[in-house]
């Protein structure tokens, strides 16, 4: 009887992590009827998602260890070794055929336990500036997975990098747009600019989107669908019931970002990974911001490798956020930005689904390996 193949998976902690970890293990699943065991963290999002996808889930202790001195940072040797053991102990009683990491504290003790204990392991790296676990374990990788041209000068020379994309949960949406803004209460006729921040929102976007809407800044054949996060929402559309602001509607979250991204003509939002790979993959123009405070300031970067070919434009968020933004909108409302060429660049960009090019390289590892014949 053949072995039935064992795969681990270790990312998560953030959404753009865990789901490109989640399409990955589907896919595995179902091109192999592979058993999937996901290594976590208690405090990420894999402890919602993960369960619900059917995958068992190994929590670990360790936690990212911060660039300043605090309390925290004493403990982070003792929980690192924790986990390594924990890791040993599993990979070894699983009888683990492969490792993937996508990502996360929890990446950095599942694929060095992994290395020592001789399991070929593969990186799937979302961002253009790859993450630190990312670089110090991309030479021992058989395969590593990249978004972005730009990641690879960030790498060792010796990894082996395939160029591919992020998996995506996103599908294509059937509707027009007309059906589509009438669904979320827009009128069918006006341009329609969407303003997100990620699930939780981004107040300083928020901000000044609002003052924008103050000064009546925004056309009139301009109307505006505004995710806030759950947090500031009722502030929110409290001020635009205030001011009879009817171009805007308010939402504290979208669950159909792909209906909400064929309805947009152009999007306002945060530069992270994943939702630059959505607005590749819906050919979406847009104006980044930046979280400024990201890990190694990754989403500059990331919107900035889109910007560089002319397929969106970037501003920083700073204290002057409120008039950068309207500088960037203007652009745009005067015709000096395209949108219709930035679509077109931005739908330039997208590679075609990157999980067959996924399977076939972890085939080929599998098979190098001795895994399956």
């Amino acid at each position: 009887m053949t072995k039935k193949l064992k795969i681990v998976i270790a990312g998560g902690g953030t959404g753009g992590h865990l789901f490109p970890a989640l399409e990955i293990a589907k896919a595995i699943q179902k091109k192999w009827q592979a058993d999937i065991l996901f290594f976590g963290t208690e405090n990420g999002i894999e402890q919602k998602w993960v369960p619900r996808e059917g995958f068992p889930l190994v929590n670990l202790p360790v936690a990212g260890f911060h660039r300043r001195i605090t309390v925290k940072n004493l403990t982070f040797p003792f929980k690192l070794f924790k986990s390594l053991a924990v890791c040993r102990k599993e990979l070894t009683a699983f009888q683990t055929d492969l490792a993937v990491g996508t990502g996360g504290y929890v990446m950095g003790p599942v694929l060095k336990s992994a290395q020592k204990l001789g399991i070929p392991f593969v990186l799937q790296e979302q961002n253009s500036y790859p993450g630190v676990t990312t670089r110090l374990l991309a030479a021992g990788a058989e395969r590593v997975f990249l978004a972005y041209e730009e990641a690879r000068s960030y790498l060792p020379a010796e990894s082996r990098t395939v160029l591919c994309g992020n998996p995506l949960r996103l599908k294509k949406v059937k509707e027009n747009r007309e059906t589509l803004r009438s669904r979320f209460g827009l009128s069918a006729d006006k341009k329609t600019i969407l303003v997100f921040g990620g699930s939780q929102g981004a107040a300083s976007i928020n901000r000044a989107v609002w003052e924008l809407l103050q000064r009546r800044f925004f056309p009139p054949e301009y109307q505006l669908l505004w995710q806030t996060g759950a947090r500031e929402y009722e502030k929110m559309a409290a001020h635009v019931r205030e001011n009879n602001s009817t171009a805007v509607q308010v939402k504290p979250f979208i669950e159909d970002m792909a209906a909400a991204y064929a309805l947009a003509d152009f999007a306002v939002c945060r530069a992270g990974a994943m939702t630059i790979s959505e607005l590749i993959f819906s050919g979406l123009p847009a104006v980044f911001v930046p979280y400024p405070h990201a890990a190694a300031d990754h989403q500059f970067h990331n919107a900035r490798a889109v910007a560089d070919k002319k397929a969106a434009l970037l501003v920083r968020d700073d204290e002057k956020l409120t008039e950068n933004l309207a500088g960037a909108l203007q652009s745009i409302f005067d015709g000096q930005a395209d949108l219709q060429a930035m679509s077109e660049k931005m739908k330039a960009l997208y590679r075609g689904d990157p999980l067959p090019v996924i399977l076939e390289h972890i085939e080929a590892v599998l098979r190098e390996r001795g895994r399956i014949k």
